[in-house]
């Protein structure tokens, strides 16, 4: 397996810390494509930090679901990403939550401080140069790490350590028991297994049983179905605001916009518009052409309760980019002039902001926006500058529409 220098220390041939280089595997097609990072325990293990917080850290930055199945090594985060970026936000995760501040070195431990809420920090702990350095309270996975810590080190409870302050002996071993005491010689997970051992049946009577099998009547398989879409349940609303929302989302879809604007209030995450504006596009739009104009229409209401600047139409551009990037069948030029012509329609965009998303960052009037928006744009550089460019003629379509209204 290939092998990177944990902090990007390439200069050191021999640099010894090591972790081996991500992998990813798209999966699944449509609505339901997602990526699979095969090799995250291996990663995680080279960084002493859990799988769950590296395959998080890609949640949020994506604005994308993420499930974490640990029982069978699975990690997934919803969407199409390809390895060289999730490679590139886990350097990103690394120097974050991994690296030193003072020497630069990965031997370092998480741990949080302070016992309420409002003051519990996490610090980086290094075991190369004693430095403690704060991690940035600001960012989401934050909120995670602080609800799952990393697991602490065994070692002797207090009690022990006050038994042993206050002079009392040490319990006997039980690997060395007194003479003539053979029940001593037994700890108490022996004397479990023993006993429990001897319930179990010999084997004339297992031969004897005839109902070992498992019931495969069709009631039968139906309440261990039932018992299992519980289990799965339980599991997926284990989560952060946002995947609640995808998951309730996946299972609405045809919900009135009403019923979805109460669910965002109730999750408290009204106030991220980018991230609930693309959560929306990717959800609520469907990956047919001909339909994708309705449901603009249709959801035009529930949009414009989370677009009231110019930078909420440039989050919007850019869900709609990846909408474009995961669904490359949009991407074609009418389809893409359709959707913007129909924003346009329904007010959910301004010609003003359009022709700034269109040159980008060169943009005089709206540099600072883009400044501000940078996360806004999710697909490369090549793919953002195919979907501007197949995006002109509805901005030519504009132009002559602006000249017509001038000449009367």
């Amino acid at each position: 397996m290939d092998t990177l220098n944990i902090g990007g220390n390439e200069s050191d041939r021999f640099y010894r810390y090591k972790m081996p280089k991500l992998i990813s595997k798209i999966e699944g097609k449509g609505n339901g494509i997602k990526t699979v990072v095969p090799n995250m325990s291996d990663i995680a293990r080279s960084l002493s930090r859990p799988p769950t917080y590296p395959t998080k850290f890609f949640g949020c930055e994506l604005g994308a679901q993420v499930k974490c199945d640990e029982k069978n090594d699975r990690y997934i985060v919803n969407g199409a990403h390809d390895a060289p970026r999730l490679q590139e936000l886990l350097d990103v995760f690394i120097k974050k939550f991994v690296l030193c501040a003072g020497c630069n070195n990965p031997e370092t431990d998480l741990i949080i401080t302070g016992k309420s809420a409002n003051n519990q920090k996490i610090i980086l702990d290094c075991k190369a140069c004693g430095q403690r350095t704060e991690v940035d309270m600001r960012h989401k996975l934050v909120t995670f790490i602080l609800k799952h810590p990393p697991t602490p080190l065994k070692g002797k409870s207090k009690k022990d350590k006050k038994s042993k302050k206050n002079g009392d002996d040490e319990p006997e071993s039980p690997t060395s028991p007194t003479k003539g005491d053979s029940e001593g010689s037994d700890d108490e997970l022996t004397k479990r297994i023993v006993a429990e051992a001897a319930e179990l049946p010999d084997a004339d009577q297992i031969a004897d049983d005839d109902n070992w099998a498992a019931d495969t009547s069709e009631a039968a398989v139906a309440e261990r179905m039932k018992d299992l879409s519980l289990i799965i349940d339980e599991d997926e609303f284990e989560g952060e605001p946002h995947e609640l929302l995808d998951v309730w989302l996946e299972e609405n879809a045809g919900a009135k916009n009403n019923d979805v604007y109460k669910k965002i209030k109730e999750l408290g995450i009204s106030k991220e518009t980018d991230l609930v504006l693309k959560q929306l596009v990717l959800s609520l739009f469907p990956q047919k052409v001909e339909s994708i104009e309705k449901q603009i229409a249709k959801r035009a209401k529930l949009f414009k309760k989370f677009i009231a600047s110019a930078d909420d139409q440039l989050a919007l551009l850019g869900a709609t980019e990846e909408l474009l990037v995961q669904h490359k069948d949009l991407r074609e030029s009418k389809t893409l002039c359709n959707i913007l012509m129909s924003y346009y329609q329904n007010d959910l965009l301004e010609e003003d902001v359009f022709q700034a998303w269109i040159e980008g960052s060169n943009s005089s009037k709206y540099k600072s926006l883009f400044k501000r928006n940078a996360s806004v744009t999710y697909s490369d550089e090549a793919t953002n500058r195919d979907i501007r460019n197949k995006a002109k003629p509805f901005a030519k379509w504009l132009e002559e529409a602006e000249e017509d209204e001038d000449e009367e």
